[in-house]
């Protein structure tokens, strides 16, 4: 007795010959309960009405050509078919040939459902809709499918003006078509993996907005100039570049609405426009793409971070500003900061250093033919950070390279009223006696130079003692804790200023001694 599993279309009176219509045998398979997966046995089948599945999976013997169809199972469609060839699919659907009669017949393979279908090893072709979906995808895969001259792979109206999501595109094959993959309205979380696209008229993949999606793989190769076309306009390409002319591989029919997506190991040639590596940001793929040797981090409004072996480079269309580039080192997982960071909004960059990890390093600042100038923020003997910034600038002397030491000093603002400014780092700030004021560090101070700028007329600084000063054997070291200066009027007579400015820089004994 044949078991439930072994019944097939042949069963059913279904003409493996394709001389006589097969449909309602396919539709009384689908109906039977002895029957839990249509199966079509190799050879010829014609349907020319639509068959209801009933939910059940539909199986055949293979896609590929051998004796003249003997090997396969290849079902066409009738010319007088009114309708899709099948509806109200299985959860699987495979391993057939299903042609139609020609890329403009008007005619669809499978109206199908959207939601946990998979469709796997079956070859389309000379037909105008392979796959229509009335709602959304939801866990959707189509698989190893090929396509040619097909109108459309798969179009989804999505009717409940919702959105498609986690569908997989794998190692699918588009040739001589018009369009591979179309969405009305959104697909989000969803991947495109090894897929092909050649020889095509109109879109890869176009959608009103595409969110969160993987591009991985694919390859797109030489367009057409007729057969079914795109159903939305054209959009012109920008600068004519090799990545910027030509037809978009991806697309949004929505203004700038490619967002957060990932892209790697694309190649885009021959008609079609590369919006993975493109220079240009407007409308193009916003995510993180990884192309031609550099990682490409884009917003979706014509701005982008483009990072090679070589650089790091931020980047904007004509009409976008470029916003600050942030550098930052090593946050912990509650997003404190516990390095460096360096910010730049395209003028001068700041380097900000974190009161819990302070720099201690090097900024070493590229001069061009090779010279350059290192700075270290200047620590004195027992380690401590103190005032300015100790440099060594490199220069061509007669042809040689001489290192100078120099350094950026610190400034202050001194004024009797409440206007001062800088003067944090002394413990002491106060005026001893008439002429005289005391400046008092916390810490040790090597090699100190200063400069001071009187404001007041007929008042100038007369010099200054070193306070608490050490000066040691080898004599390159000079250590004190502060000063005294002392300012005279005209006449010699001490007096003590409105207001002074003063520049102060320690000088590592190391670099003193280099």
């Amino acid at each position: 007795m044949t078991t439930t599993t072994e019944k097939t279309v042949l069963d059913f009176g279904a003409d493996a010959t394709g001389k006589n219509d097969s449909s309602q045998a396919f539709i009384d398979a689908a109906a039977s309960k002895e029957v839990a997966t249509v199966i079509i046995p190799p050879g010829i089948y014609v349907i020319s009405k639509t068959v209801d599945l009933n939910r059940k999976n539909m199986c055949g013997a293979g896609r590929f050509r051998e004796n003249q169809h003997g090997g396969i199972s290849y079902v066409r469609s009738g010319s007088r078919i009114d309708g899709p060839m099948f509806r109200n699919q299985g959860a699987i659907v495979e391993n057939m040939y299903i042609s139609g009669q020609g890329e403009s017949d008007n005619k669809t393979v499978f109206d199908a459902s959207g939601y946990n279908s998979n469709f796997n090893n079956i070859h389309f072709s000379n037909i105008g809709r392979a796959i229509y979906v009335d709602e959304i995808l939801v866990n959707f895969t189509l698989r190893d499918c090929t396509f040619i001259q097909v109108g459309y792979g798969l179009y989804c109206h999505d009717s409940k003006n919702s959105y498609s999501t986690t569908a997989r595109f794998l190692r699918n094959e588009f040739n001589n078509c018009g369009n591979a993959f179309v969405f009305r309205r959104q697909i989000n979380g969803s991947t495109f993996q090894d897929n092909i696209f050649e020889f095509m008229s109109g879109d890869a993949l176009v959608a009103s907005h595409i969110y969160d999606c993987n591009f991985i793989g694919n390859w797109w190769e030489r367009r057409r100039n007729s057969g079914t076309a795109a159903n939305v306009p054209l959009v012109a390409p920008g600068d004519e570049k090799d990545d910027e002319s030509g037809y978009p591989a991806i697309r949004s029919s929505s203004y700038q609405q490619i967002m957060n997506c990932f892209a790697a190991g694309n190649k885009v040639t021959w008609g079609w426009r590369n919006v993975f590596s493109s220079l240009l940001h407007d409308t193009r793929m916003g995510g993180v793409s990884a192309h031609g040797g550099a990682m490409v981090v884009r917003s979706s409004s014509g701005r982008a971070v483009r990072i090679t072996s070589d650089s790091i480079v931020q980047q904007a269309d004509k009409w976008a500003y470029l916003p600050p580039l942030v550098i930052g080192a090593c946050k912990n997982s509650a997003g404190s900061p516990k390095g460096i960071s360096m910010r730049t909004s395209g003028g001068p960059m700041t380097i900000e250093d974190n009161e819990g990890a302070p720099f201690s390093g090097t900024i070493s600042i590229a001069k061009g033919d090779g010279l350059f100038e290192h700075y270290s923020l200047t620590r004195n003997a027992g380690g401590q950070p103190t005032i300015g910034m100790t440099g060594v600038s490199e220069m061509m002397i007669k042809g040689e390279k001489v290192k100078l030491t120099t350094g950026i000093p610190q400034h202050f603002l001194w004024r009797q009223d409440k206007l001062s400014r800088g003067l944090g780092c002394f413990t002491t700030n106060e005026v001893t006696s008439e002429g005289t004021i005391k400046l008092v560090t916390e810490y040790l101070l090597d090699n100190p130079l200063i400069q001071i700028t009187v404001e007041d007329r007929g008042i100038r600084f007369d010099g200054l003692k070193h306070l608490e000063s050490y000066i040691n054997n080898s004599k390159n070291r000079r250590q004190c804790k502060g000063f005294e200066l002392y300012f005279v009027d005209t006449d010699g007579k001490p007096k003590t200023p409105t207001a002074f400015s003063m520049q102060m820089l320690t000088l590592n004994p190391s670099l003193l001694s280099s």
